[in-house]
């Protein structure tokens, strides 16, 4: 029996820095999750105006979700 060879990646695979690929990933989902934010609150704000939940849900919403995101982008710029 032949020994097993170890794993032998393409080049252009060994040049990419993993922790840059994952910060895209974030800033890519931080942009979704902005585009979703404007979205729902211009919904919210016009059809269901009349709630009194409405505003601290946005608010909630807009902060907590905000510092999560802003909180994962954050660990790998440094």
């Amino acid at each position: 029996m032949q020994p097993i060879e170890p794993l032998v990646l393409p080049p252009f695979l060994s040049q990419i820095d993993p922790s840059k690929v994952v910060s895209l990933f974030f800033v890519v989902l931080f942009i979704i999750w902005v585009i979703y934010t404007i979205v729902t609150s211009y919904h919210w704000l016009r059809y269901g105006h009349r709630s009194s939940v409405a505003i601290p849900a946005l608010i909630t919403h807009v902060l907590v979700s905000g510092f999560l995101a802003l909180y994962a982008i954050s660990g790998f710029t440094y």
